[in-house]
């Protein structure tokens, strides 16, 4: 087999300077996820690349089209067209093209916090399946603007946008369906509208007590059923959430007006205010007095 590194026809490479790298790292808009290089191999004929060491970075391999291998750990993998994969850092691997059908891809070098959970969760071969909606040529060219610019400059404001604009890039390998559905969905999101409506009852009646029985009733459910769906949408109770809707903007009134605690207890349905500081302090770590004080001398932001 030859082994060609790259230098194929139509091929695109950027490599960042290990300077540009080492201040993407330190910048706190970028640091969780930093690309190393990027680039195209099309049609990359006796492609071959064998690290016994590993590499410093994580690698995804995107096949468009043809056919590859890769060897992680002992075991070998075959790679088809709308197939990829993620290379962990550190581990010897090797991969190459297949010599009748040669692979063309898209790959990238990235590393930051976000490189090993991004690993974890695409480390097999993941496919693409083609459909209407599977957005292939769009993903394409989401990885040609990023080559773009990365050929342009290196100025920090380029770096961060290309560190930045790669978490879209990402994600839309990490959640292909949701990556088609934000662009042809037709689908109403049922539960979305559901918990939309809920809480915006629960906003227009901020002054009151609602029960659950009170919520359910309202959209004609039974308290288990409102309770079962509200809950597996938010990860909270409808008493709870609601409960913290009101405790916040209670925390607005206490910054922004006069209002003593007793007062503004009152005002969102809270007969008992020494009930209303316990619950306060519940959602919001400080007690409501400590909260308006601590505000009002800068001490943290509300």
């Amino acid at each position: 087999m030859v082994k060609i590194r790259h230098g194929f026809v139509g091929q695109r490479l950027v490599v960042y300077p290990i300077y540009v790298i080492e201040e993407a790292l330190a910048n706190p808009l970028s640091a969780d996820l930093v690309v190393h290089s990027m680039g195209y191999f099309p049609r990359a004929d006796g492609h071959y690349i064998e690290r016994k060491n590993g590499c410093g970075e994580y690698i995804l391999i995107y096949c468009v089209k043809g056919k590859g291998y890769y060897e992680l750990k002992g075991e070998q993998y075959s790679v088809l067209e709308n197939q990829f994969f993620v290379l962990p850092s550190d581990v010897p691997h090797r991969y190459w093209a297949d010599c009748n059908e040669p692979w063309s891809i898209y790959w990238i070098h990235f590393k930051g916090k976000k490189a090993p959970p991004i690993y974890e969760q695409l480390r097999s071969i993941n496919d693409i399946k083609i459909s209407k909606q599977s957005r292939v040529s769009q993903r394409i060219e989401v990885f040609d603007e990023l080559l773009n610019v990365m050929e342009s400059e290196t100025r920090e404001s380029t770096v961060c946008y290309v560190n930045m604009a790669v978490n879209h890039l990402f994600a839309t390998f990490l959640y292909v369906s949701e990556y088609q559905k934000a662009k042809y969905s037709t689908e109403k999101a049922v539960n979305t509208s559901f918990i939309s409506l809920a809480t915006h009852y629960m906003n227009e009646n901020i002054e009151v007590q609602l029960t659950l029985g009170d919520m359910a009733s309202n959209f004609g459910y039974s308290k288990s059923y409102f309770y079962r769906v509200f809950h597996r949408e938010t990860g909270m109770s409808p008493v709870a959430y609601f409960q913290s809707i009101k405790v916040k903007r209670a925390a607005e009134l206490l910054v922004n007006t006069n209002l003593r605690v007793n007062q503004v207890a009152l005002k969102f349905g809270f007969e008992d205010p020494y009930y209303f500081s316990r619950l306060f302090k519940k959602v919001m770590g400080v007690a409501p007095s400590a909260y308006k004080l601590n505000v009002r001398k800068g001490d943290y932001e509300y």
